[in-house]
């Protein structure tokens, strides 16, 4: 999950993302911050990675007004919430036009920031669902995984490596049953898809991607053939649906 900051004014940015990266503290959550001066860089930006859960946006900007940018936004991003802050308060009316959550006026109070925050959790962001352990077998017996855990699940020779977010191998026991019967408890979560006859990769756990593979967040990599082109776009629905 992220949040994604932009100002064009450097010192507001830095003192913004230090409110928000206290509220994260406070609440331990787990959440990313990512920063931007300029709003073309977040087009870009989301374009490549996927929504935000939450956006907090200046409207007075020199490139791009906030407004234009939530507008863009809202093209792929329909229902993440969005909280303005300027020192121009005659554009309040403006922001609602693009469903705005909140607006703030600066200088930005860190007690009402907060309140929104919460009110942004509270309402907007679905908790999710725990999910269940994966079991698997090898041959030095059971091992159980979480799911968030495991980066990618391959096919080969006749068994499954599981792929793990800290780098780790783990291979099951060899099997005569076919990949998709093997993988069946991976099948069925929704985070995970099919991206190669042999791979099973986690959404949950993707950084970006490119014509041919899909890069994690621990930097491995892992192939999107032709047959499977459309997992591209099945993963940006996935985040864009998340706000990841």
């Amino acid at each position: 999950m992220r949040i994604t900051l932009c100002d064009d004014e450097g010192s507001q940015l830095a003192l913004i993302s230090s409110y928000v990266l206290e509220y994260i503290k406070r609440e331990k959550l787990d959440i990313q911050i990512k920063k931007f001066l300029n709003p073309r860089e977040l087009l870009h930006y989301e374009g490549q990675h996927g929504g935000s859960a939450i956006y907090l946006l200046d409207i007075v900007m020199d490139s791009m007004s906030g407004l234009e940018l939530a507008q863009r936004l809202r093209e792929y991003n329909p229902k993440a919430p969005i909280i303005f802050f300027t020192t121009a308060p005659e554009f309040s009316l403006d922001a609602f036009s693009v469903h705005a959550f909140a607006y703030l006026l600066k200088p930005l109070d860190k007690a009402k920031l907060f309140s929104e925050l919460d009110k942004c959790f509270t309402y907007c962001l679905p908790v999710k669902k725990e999910e269940p352990f994966i079991t698997i077998k090898t041959a030095e017996g059971l091992i159980s995984l979480r799911p968030e855990q495991i980066n990618a699940v391959e096919y080969f020779d006749h068994r499954l490596v599981y792929h793990l977010h800290d780098n780790r191998k783990i291979e099951t026991v060899s099997s005569r049953d076919r990949f998709d019967k093997q993988a069946a408890d991976i099948a069925a979560l929704e985070t995970f898809i099919k991206c190669a006859s042999s791979y099973f990769v986690n959404m949950r756990n993707i950084l970006s991607i490119s014509h041919q593979c899909f890069e994690m967040k621990n930097g491995a990599k892992f192939p999107i053939t032709r047959k499977y082109a459309a997992t591209k776009d099945i993963f940006l629905k996935y985040k864009f649906r998340e706000g990841d």
